[in-house]
């Protein structure tokens, strides 16, 4: 990998030594650097000076659960409804809307909330009157034909046969609606399936019944969809439900694969080290997916075991009516979920306060008064909250360090420095908001809101210890000084990428969706070894996201990067960022084009660990969820790959696996979408006879990113629900040892390339004929009654002992082999 030279000018001068002094009073190290005069330039690699017309983005982007024994019908209904296209959708449809209320307004300040509502509402409408339609069209239709006596032939042909009647929607609205259709079929097939178990059950009465729940749920979503679009928070369509699911289905959380690796990324994210990020919006579009999933799911377990039992009717199935939960929910209500539109108020209020502020003002009063807004906005917030104690600590503390940079003397050479540093075409865009005379008290701002958050993310016992919150809140201002200050005026020691040289400077401060850009924007060649060790969001490889997208390896190309702050979306990012000079529209979904900035990615792209960020699992999953501090990346390429594909192309799913091991069920699934530029050389092997060797090849190759003991990697764990058990991923795999994982994977590994050997020799063609759809495919190998996995449930359980733990690490607790069936279809049907 190279990287283009280029000097990054010397800020100017800021002020004299006082910054060098130690903070009196704490003993910790100031985190500003000493030679804030006279300033060597700082050493850089492959640095563009920054500015807005170097966007990689196109001008415009597009009540209680049940319980008992009832639990396991639950889950399998949940796990067979859930659709990973559909949490997309949903993701989708918020952007859209955000974009067509935005584009009728100003900028983003708050505000207008009546026309906006009304303007997102009339966005929404036709999608709304289609999808009820639609429900309404198929369940007349079952109410005429006797389900429970088809073959699944016939039950499938009866379905394919109800698809929507064409109604001319937006791109969004076709994507959800097509999820929401692919979801009515598995509801009505699952409940008929049940039904066909026990004879003489009537499933009429029972599929309507369902359609009706999944009708009345549409509005509902739809109207939570217009909550997000206009910068409100809704809540989730009913947490009950969704906490049971998230009871039973967990990503595996982190284990390192080696002590060398658990070592260095220890050391690379010491910028997060003890802190659990709060997220972006403590609410969010895959959220209320999540949830949808959870209540529809809850429906169909109550249809299936009334049918199971033989009754002809299931409790408030049939009537139609809108579930309790969703009462009064048809319109938003004038106080629903303003916390971003009062963070953005308070976050402009103390903008202002810091820019009027004389040199001896104390301007702890103003953090005191910004803190509340903060914490109503972070889901973690609540650990100050009660506590004013540590919050007027955390205000003097802030404000007497950044009171040496307020006043009309003392702002200047922080201004000077931010503008030199990539500043200086801000006002192109939006000088109202961000113009060169408030960027020193925006720096400000941004410093005091992101030692704020991490505070509050850390751990309650260091609150309530003196020492440790002195610590702690020393530790939080001096990442945030790293984060938001130019470089040059930041100790060395702490700087985060000292061969770029750059910061995050806040875009849109004052709106309620901020973000922060880096101010430098290196050049980097991507080889197809780096691209095949970077992973991004869902555990897929780069290379596999690239080659999704068009592109050959090596590639050149810009990288533009970007970091989450309260309110952060990535659709909002993608739509906003974007240059004066660019004119036209581009193909929507440009975000999905983001990649989170690891300490992996930034370390093998950059060579500059420190500037990625070690984010959970939850974080790393999917785009809809992104945390607070958590940084992105875009690349932009450069030369024959520029001129061959355009910059704002949204790419498709890329290649990535997924497995699925169910305890209870004693059953793995191997999931395996290649992305249609995988697809396409494959098929054209099997038609020429040579599919063997390269299905395996890729099928196998596909294996080797799935570990059950690491974030990132799509293991999703399924285990029976616990009456009031709190269970966290975390706690789960802390009592799983790697060894039974290790060893549990080892022997997957045989079974799944065994069954897909022997499928490839004798029914490759079914991949070709999957792969003329254009649309990618997914291999599923599916293992039934899988031996061993009892004991990887007692591991689970806590109840591993000597004779167990010995038997999973010599690897006689999995002999055997399981039943084994291998499907192949188009698309991208994840579990």
């Amino acid at each position: 990998m190279s990287i283009t030279q280029e000097p990054l000018p010397a800020p100017a001068g800021a002020h004299d030594g006082q910054a060098a002094r130690l903070h009196e009073g704490n003993g910790y190290e100031n985190p500003f650097s000493e030679a804030l005069t006279g300033a060597e330039p700082v050493g850089s690699v492959g640095l563009l000076p920054w500015t807005e017309s170097l966007t990689p983005f196109a001008e415009r982007a597009g009540a209680g659960g049940p319980a008992g024994g009832a639990d396991a019908l639950y889950a399998e209904a949940l796990e067979g409804f859930r659709d990973e296209a559909f949490a997309e959708a949903v993701a989708d449809l918020v952007a859209e809307t955000a974009e067509a209320v935005d584009e009728r307004f100003e900028g983003e300040a708050p505000g207008y909330g009546t026309e906006r509502e009304r303007i997102g509402d009339a966005h929404l409408a036709p999608l709304g009157l289609e999808a009820e339609r639609y429900l309404g069209r198929l369940e007349e239709r079952l109410s005429l034909t006797d389900a429970a006596s088809l073959s699944e032939e016939q039950f499938d042909a009866l379905l394919d046969g109800m698809d929507t009647a064409g109604e001319v929607l937006t791109p969004a609205g076709e994507e959800f609606l097509g999820s929401l259709v692919r979801k009515a079929k598995k509801a009505v097939k699952f409940v008929a399936k049940a039904a066909r178990k026990v004879a003489g059950t009537v499933a009429g009465p029972l599929l309507r019944g369902v359609l009706a729940r999944l009708k009345g749920l549409v509005r509902p979503l739809l109207q939570r969809v217009l909550s997000f679009a206009i910068g409100r928070l809704p809540a989730p369509l009913q947490p009950a439900a969704r906490a049971l699911a998230s009871r039973i289905r967990f990503e595996a959380e982190s284990l390192a694969e080696s002590e060398w690796e658990a070592e260095w990324e220890a050391e690379a994210s010491a910028d997060t080290a003890g802190l659990a990020l709060a997220p972006a919006l403590p609410t969010d579009p895959e959220l209320l997916a999540e949830s949808f999933d959870a209540v529809a799911a809850e429906a169909l377990a109550e249809a299936a075991g009334a049918a199971s039992a033989g009754q002809a009717a299931v409790r408030d199935l049939a009537l139609g009516e809108e579930p309790e939960a969703f009462a009064g929910q048809e319109g938003l209500r004038p106080d629903e979920g303003r916390e971003l539109e009062a963070l953005a108020a308070a976050r402009a209020e103390l903008i202002d306060r810091i820019a009027a502020a004389g040199e001896d003002e104390d301007l702890a009063p103003a953090v005191e008064e910004f803190v509340p807004a903060l914490l109503a906005a972070l889901r973690v917030g609540i650990r100050l909250v009660g506590r004013p104690r540590v919050v007027g600590f955390l205000a003097k503390y802030v404000a007497q360090l950044i009171g040496r940079w307020t006043g009309p003397q003392l702002a200047g050479p922080l201004s000077n420095a931010v503008v030199d540093a990539g500043l200086r075409l801000l006002q192109l865009e939006s000088p109202s908001e961000e113009s060169e005379w408030e960027a020193a008290p925006t720096v400000l701002a941004a410093t005091v809101e992101d030692t704020v958050r991490r505070l509050a993310e850390a751990e309650d016992y260091t609150l309530d210890n003196e020492d440790l919150l002195q610590l702690a809140v020393a530790e939080a201002f001096e990442q945030a000084v790293a984060t938001n200050f130019p470089s040059a005026l930041v100790r060395p020691g702490l700087q985060q990428a000292p061969t770029l040289g750059g910061s995050f400077i806040t875009r849109r401060a004052r709106s309620a969706h901020p973000f922060r850009r880096y101010t430098r924007i290196p050049e980097v060649e991507v080889t197809p070894q780096v691209a095949e060790a970077v992973r991004t969001f869902g555990g897929a490889t780069l290379a596999a996201a690239l080659r999704s997208a068009g592109f050959q390896l090596p590639l050149r190309a810009r990288v533009h990067i970007y970091e989450a702050v309260t309110g952060t979306t990535l659709p909002r990012i993608a739509a906003r960022d974007r240059g004066p000079a660019r004119s036209g529209g581009g193909p929507r979904r440009a975000w999905r084009r983001m990649h989170p900035l690891t300490p992996q990615a930034a370390g093998l792209l950059l060579r500059e660990p420190r500037l990625g960020v070690a984010a959970p699992a939850a974080f790393l999953q999917s785009r809809g969820r992104v945390a607070a501090g958590q940084r992105f990346y875009v690349l932009e390429p450069l030369g024959a790959a520029a001129a061959a594909r355009p910059l704002a192309g949204a790419a498709a799913r890329p290649s990535q696996p997924r497995v699925v091991v169910d305890l209870p069920q004693a059953r793995i699934d191997v999931v395996v979408h290649l992305a249609d530029a995988d697809a396409q050389g494959i098929a054209a092997a099997v038609r020429q006879g040579a599919g063997t060797p390269a299905l395996l090849q890729a099928l196998s190759r596909a294996f080797r990113g799935l570990d059950f003991s690491r974030p990132g990697r799509g293991v999703v764990l399924r285990r029976e629900a616990v009456e009031g058990e709190e269970l966290s991923p975390a706690g789960i795999v802390g009592q799983v040892a790697p060894s039974v994982l290790g060893a549990l994977r080892r022997r997957v590994r045989q079974w799944y390339l065994a069954q897909l050997a022997q499928w490839a020799r004798t029914r490759a063609e079914e991949f070709a004929r999957a792969a003329a759809q254009g649309r990618g495919v997914t291999v599923r190998v599916e293992l039934t009654a899988v031996p061993g996995l009892a004991l990887v449930h007692d591991a689970v359980n806590g109840r591993l002992g000597v004779s167990g733990l010995r038997k999973a690490m010599d690897g006689s607790a999995f002999s055997g082999a399981p039943q084994a069936r291998v499907t192949v279809v188009p698309g991208s049907p994840l579990p």
